[in-house]
This record gives structure tokens, C-alpha cells and sequence, in this order.
């Protein structure tokens, strides 16, 4: 049931945003769409804008950021991993990820580093980097979260560790 009312929003998007096309652009790297002042995840938008409306290819701003290695908005530093439980949380957080990034382009992974005992990951956003930490910490019991974030500018520094 959820597919199907899915389906019939992302109609509705589509509709709107054919009427709307003047100035529109698709990410040439994440396929988002760019209509109606906002970025927007659907593949039926990226193939009507791409295919019928000859909208103008550019890179989104996450994804410029990721192709200058302009920065983060977030870090997330998994801990004392278990070898055997790295397969595991990195899928965890892939999954994460992609769910967010469904939700709002602008939030993307950057990176997922594995070091050793511990995993680096890198995101565009703070709230994502808040997020996979939260999540991670919920579904692992037994492990300490510490969330470190900067007066300065809006970064964030997400650390747990595994027991």
C-alpha cells in the first residue's frame, strides 16, 4: 500500500514540475532533480527532466563538495570494532545513508574509511553524521556515544565505542 501512495505522490511531482521546468537542473552524479527551489530524489523526475525537458546537467552542491573534497558537515567514528561486526555496521550505515539521502539529497555520505579497529565516516550534513551515530548506538546496545560539536561552524564529531 505504501508503494502504491508512493507511486501517485511522485506522479503529482512529476505533473508539477513539468509545468514548472524553466530553469530546472539533474545532478549528473546523484541524478537528483532541481525544480521548484529545491532538490528532489526520484528517478521518474530525473528521467522526464533528462529525456523530454533537456534539463541542464551540473554537479548538486553535496556532490561538488564531495568532488573537491571541499569539507564535511559531519564524522562519525565507530570504535573497538569487532572484525567479524564490520560487514554488518557498514551496511548499517550505507542503509542510513541511502535512506537520508531518499529523504533529502543534500544528505549524502562522503566517505566510509576502515581503519583497523575503528571506521571513519565522512557525511555532508551534521544531522546525517547525528543520525548514524544515534542509529548505530540503538541497534549495538553495550557501546558509549559522544557527540562533539563545534561552536564555530556547524560541524559535528560523533563518536562510539564499541564494549
Amino acid at each position: 500500500m505504501k508503494k502504491s501512495a508512493r507511486i501517485i505522490i511522485s506522479n503529482k511531482m512529476v505533473k508539477r514540475a513539468v509545468k514548472t521546468h524553466s530553469g530546472d537542473a539533474v545532478c549528473r552524479r546523484c541524478h537528483a532533480v532541481y525544480f521548484d527551489k529545491h532538490w528532489h530524489t526520484d528517478p521518474k523526475l530525473y528521467a522526464e527532466f533528462k529525456v523530454h525537458h533537456g534539463a541542464m546537467e551540473i554537479l548538486c552542491g553535496e556532490c561538488r563538495q564531495i568532488q573537491q573534497k571541499d569539507g564535511y558537515g559531519g564524522e562519525v567514528i565507530l570504535k573497538n570494532v569487532a572484525i567479524a561486526d564490520k560487514p554488518e555496521l557498514i551496511q548499517e550505515i550505507k542503509n542510513i545513508g541511502d535512506r537520508a539521502f531518499r529523504r533529502d539529497p543534500e544528505d549524502q555520505i562522503i566517505k566510509i574509511e576502515d581503519k583497523g579497529k575503528s571506521i571513519r565516516v565522512t557525511t555532508t550534513e551534521n544531522q546525517l553524521a547525528l543520525s548514524i551515530g544515534k542509529q548505530i548506538s540503538a541497534s549495538h546496545k553495550g557501546g558509549k556515544l559522544d557527540i562533539k560539536l563545534s561552536k564555530e561552524d556547524k560541524l559535528v564529531r560523533v563518536v562510539w565505542v564499541s564494549k
